[in-house]
């Protein structure tokens, strides 16, 4: 989901060299322990950083999505973020005692989120060169109705919609998840995790199959 933020730095069309290059350079430090330890995914669980923001176990680097894309390609597509600049950061606000009185209140997230006004002037200003920022969403990592922190930077990035695993689809987890953990079935961490660092595997559990676009 869209939000606002300070600083939120330019978004340029990345490629494999430059996404491996950074990757380096916090692959030592991305892999420890924190607040997200709930969810066992597939390609490695899921945990947070002292600083709160989510991190995994494993590199997310040798994910290879259903259609064949690597994780690099889905990167410089917009499906995912870049880890080392959108590793996903929580609301500390909102914890398994407060969900009942935030995340799983109707018009919570409204309380929250900025005007459209501010939020698509960033867009515009973020919007890769080449590209309309119609073709982007500015979205959560972890989304604000997950527990989801609605200004931090590394919570942030341009998601494309022009993909069959775009903006929409990730909205069907992020949905998803919230019904779960305001019925109980899942924690917040379980449901954090499902968004970060790989959207794309939180999807496969909790919803299904992805789209295939046929």
């Amino acid at each position: 989901m869209r939000e606002a933020k300070a600083t939120l730095p330019a978004m340029q069309p990345k490629t494999k060299g430059t996404i491996r290059r950074t990757m380096a350079a916090v692959a030592g430090a991305a892999m420890t322990a924190g607040v997200f330890g709930g969810l066992a995914l597939p390609a490695g669980g899921s945990s947070g950083s002292a600083s709160g923001a989510v991190t995994s176990s494993t590199s997310p680097t040798s994910y290879v999505a259903p259609d064949g894309r690597s994780f690099y390609q889905l990167v410089a597509m917009h499906v995912l973020p870049d880890p080392s600049q959108t590793p996903g950061v929580p609301n500390a606000d909102v914890t398994p005692d407060t969900i009942t009185s935030t995340v799983c209140v109707k018009g919570w997230t409204a309380k929250v989120r900025p005007p459209d006004s501010y939020t698509d002037g960033l867009k515009g200003k973020e919007t890769p060169p080449q590209h309309t920022a119609s073709e982007y969403e500015l979205d959560h990592l972890v989304s604000i109705e997950d527990g989801g922190d609605p200004r931090n930077p590394s919570n942030l990035w341009m998601q494309t919609y022009n993909d069959t695993y775009g903006a929409r689809t990730k909205d069907v987890l992020e949905t998803r998840l919230k019904t779960l953990v305001c019925a109980n079935k899942i924690t917040l961490d379980q449901a954090r995790a499902a968004l970060a660092p790989n959207w794309l595997v939180g999807f496969e559990k909790y919803v299904g199959p992805l789209p295939t676009g046929d």
